[in-house]
């Protein structure tokens, strides 16, 4: 197979919801553009202590309330309990940036489950527990992850990660709204952002956008590659799908609202998997 034409670094993180909820939106881009796109996941790193959202004014009830919004606005299955205390995030980070030196799929697996288990499950993921669990359900070796996770070349690939997202490129810098600052003053790029690159044409895209706007970056970077058609029903998008789909999911590749989506779920008889409020669905 040849290699992708477009590549798309997304920066972002295992425990921020804006990320997660983006999610329908990359499943409708790796459905239109298949085997032409490839999706390089970066990692912002958002803490490296539990303390430093304290340290900030941010409390678990204002990310707890954050969540319950952002899951009424975008419909992933968010949990909206407030947690027993905050998370360092980069813990979750080194071992996906681990598992992508070994493993790239397995890492986007990883990532995935990282997600659910943090997002719609409540699981502190910065517990080795947690990780391990992880790891498991993504299909791969609880002790290998922690493994590749100490590795030297592990901690100098998330540094490099991390740099990068607090050095965005100018055109980001150009939006200053779609950025967060660093608590040295600096900018950096908020969860999800993306640069989209083919060959020597990259487009950046700071911060959460709809689906559209992805999809005319794309064609703008690569207006010879043509996406596929929408899916045709429900069943052939969880048939295409390498794992369960949230609602929300399902709803973002077919471009239709997450209610009929769900309606036409259940009328197809997929198997509904109940979490944070609503549902993944998998073949039944």
């Amino acid at each position: 197979m040849d290699a992708p034409t477009i590549i798309i670094d997304a920066f972002g993180d295992p425990a921020c919801p804006w990320d997660f909820s983006s999610e329908p939106y990359r499943l409708r881009l790796m459905w239109r553009y298949g085997a032409h796109l490839e999706i390089h996941h970066r990692m912002i790193g958002l803490s490296s202590s539990p303390d430093e959202y304290a340290s900030r004014g941010i409390t678990t009830a204002d990310i707890a309330a954050a969540r319950e919004m952002i899951r009424a606005r975008y419909g992933m299955p968010l949990h909206t309990a407030e947690t027993s205390r905050h998370i360092a995030t980069v813990f979750a980070c080194r071992a996906v940036v681990g598992a992508r030196l070994h493993d790239p799929d397995g890492a986007a697996r990883l990532l995935r489950r990282l997600r659910i288990l943090g997002l719609s499950e409540a699981m502190l993921i910065d517990e080795a527990e947690t990780i391990a669990q992880a790891a498991e359900e993504a299909g791969l070796s609880a002790k290998d992850v922690a493994s590749w996770a100490e590795e030297d070349a592990t901690a100098r690939a998330l540094a490099v990660d991390m740099a990068e997202a607090r050095s965005p490129a100018p055109p980001a810098l150009a939006m200053p709204e779609r950025l967060a600052r660093t608590p040295e003053g600096g900018w950096r790029y908020t969860a999800p952002s993306y640069a989209i690159t083919c060959g020597d044409v990259r487009l950046d895209s700071p911060g959460f956008q709809p689906a559209r706007v992805y999809e005319v970056l794309v064609a703008n970077v690569a207006p010879h590659v043509a996406p596929r058609p929408g899916p045709e029903d429900v069943a052939e998008v969880l048939g295409w799908a390498p794992y369960p789909l949230a609602t929300a999911e399902v709803a973002g590749v077919m471009e239709i609202p997450v209610d009929t989506a769900r309606r036409l779920l259940a009328e197809a008889g997929a198997e509904a998997h109940p979490s944070a409020g609503d549902a993944y669905w998998s073949a039944g």
